[in-house]
């Protein structure tokens, strides 16, 4: 062999070298990220199996003590009063026990794939943390009933206290109503007047519930001691209050007859004014609440006599109120009568300025314009003649702006109906033939018939349109030359 040739073979060799090299590297390191990877994936497993496994066993030795304490419970208090905490513990129990059964599963001699693994024990933790949250509940509710337990004697001793203290104000409640008997009248104090006897038989109310409620603590039931006292202890709350209404209400009275004073000054006041209205403008609503205030200021008691201050303050307010309102709405109806009379003018000069522009539409071109527009135009010299006629001017206005819409309409309609014609269709929806038409003679028809005097009907209808609009102008020019005037 020459060089060259052995050159190449050893190139050749060279190169092999390399490739097989560079596989097996490869090779190696692919099966290393593998088993890496398969590492990983192990180790979390372990973890979520250790997780799974701590969270078990924290779960079931906080059963184990709740079921201790429930138990103590029901031995101190009886099954009665510990009946609702039963299913809460029942519940952690259930969570448990498919929590052992997972974690049975994951320890079996069957093996598991990876996913169930993974899903078991997470399934496992999370039914953990169900069952300690009914165990949470179950001990908050134990903590409650030791506490309801504490507290009952001390609530039914405190509510005794309470019963005696207010019996003491009963005397001292109906001397006050006595009194007041004597400085109003007795109508005056029927919100009061019951309160000392309600009161009472409030407190008796009080005082055989807390009996009860003693008598359940030495038996025990504790739920229905705390009820009886809780319910006592309303009682009294409210008896207190009856009997506090009969102290403030003498105060009250005493605002009430201030503030009575100061508002028959101003009814008298408001009195005298209304009486000084015309008597057109006082016709109804007005002469009426004069009368109740009238009837409301008579029927105060002399002075010295027993009365009624808040009842009579009651009264005369409102008649105050009424009449006030009653003013207030004359005076509003009498702005917006100046008003619309202010408006009126104008108003029926822009109906009469549509009324006379639709007019001559319809008069100029009497065939072509159809019922729509007649319609409307008669329509609108009906309103605007009710405007005319009409005594109450926002009636007016309203109808005068009603007519001058409706003729507007009627123009607009009429001007429609010329056009269709002009193009040979009738309005109702025949078409012009250029002869005779029944009713009319060739001389004065429809769309290329001569009128008298040689002028076409598009003719007429530029001359009334641009009749129309130099009348419109010289109003115009007429309402300027007004204003110098």
């Amino acid at each position: 062999m020459d060089a060259g040739q052995i050159v190449g073979i050893v190139t050749g060799l060279v190169v092999v070298v390399v490739l097989v090299t560079a596989v097996a590297f490869w090779v190696v390191r692919r099966r290393k990220a593998a088993r890496g990877r398969a590492q990983d994936l192990e180790a979390e497993l372990q973890r979520l199996g250790v997780e799974a496994g701590s969270a078990l066993v924290r779960a079931d030795e906080r059963a184990r003590l709740a079921e201790d304490e429930l138990a103590f419970a029901q031995a101190e208090l009886g099954d009665r009063e510990t009946r609702e905490l039963a299913p809460t513990l029942r519940r952690a129990r259930e969570r448990l026990a498919e929590a052992f059964h997972l974690n049975q599963l994951l320890h079996d001699h069957v093996p598991d794939t990876d996913q169930q693994r993974r899903e078991w024990s997470a399934r496992v933790v999370d039914l953990c943390r169900s069952a300690d949250a009914s165990l949470d509940e179950l001990d908050r509710g134990l903590a409650t009933l030791r506490q309801t337990v504490r507290s009952t004697p001390d609530a039914v001793d405190r509510v005794d206290a309470e019963l005696a203290r207010v019996r003491e104000v009963v005397p001292a409640a109906r001397g006050d109503l006595e009194r007041l008997r004597g400085q109003y009248a007795e109508r005056a104090l029927l919100p009061v007047a019951d309160n000392p006897d309600q009161a009472e038989r409030l407190l008796e109310f009080a005082a055989r519930s807390t009996a009860a409620a003693r008598k359940r603590l030495t038996t025990q039931q504790v739920a229905e001691a705390g009820a009886a006292a809780r319910a006592a202890e309303e009682a009294v709350r409210r008896a207190e209050g009856l009997l506090r209404a009969v102290d403030d209400y003498e105060a009250e009275a005493l605002r009430a007859e201030a503030a009575l004073g100061a508002i028959v000054a101003e009814s008298r006041a408001e009195l005298a004014e209304a009486r000084a209205l015309p008597a057109a403008q006082r016709a109804g609503r007005i002469d009426g609440a004069v009368v109740a205030l009238e009837d409301a200021l008579s029927a105060l008691p002399a002075p010295g006599e027993p009365g009624d201050p808040v009842g009579s303050l009651t009264r005369v307010r409102e008649a105050n109120t009424a009449l006030d309102d009653a003013v207030a709405e004359r005076a509003e109806r009498d702005e917006r009568a100046r008003r619309a009379a202010s408006h009126l003018g104008p108003a029926l000069d822009d109906a009469e300025r549509q009324l006379a522009a639709a007019r001559s539409v319809v008069d100029d071109y009497r065939a072509p314009v159809g019922p729509d527009a007649r319609t409307r135009l008669a329509e609108a010299e009906r309103e605007v003649a009710q405007a005319r006629s009409a005594e109450d001017p926002e009636r007016a206005v309203a109808a005068a702006r009603r007519g001058a819409a409706l003729a507007a309409e009627a123009a607009t309609l009429a001007h429609r109906d010329i056009a269709r014609s002009g193009h040979g269709q009738r309005w109702d929806g025949g078409y012009n033939t250029g002869g005779h038409d029944r009713g009319y003679d060739r001389g004065y028809g429809w769309q290329g018939a001569r009128r008298p005097g040689g002028r076409s009907g598009s003719d007429v209808f530029g001359a009334v349109l641009g009749g129309m609009v130099l009348g419109g102008i010289l109003d115009d020019i007429g309402d300027i030359g007004d204003i110098f005037d």
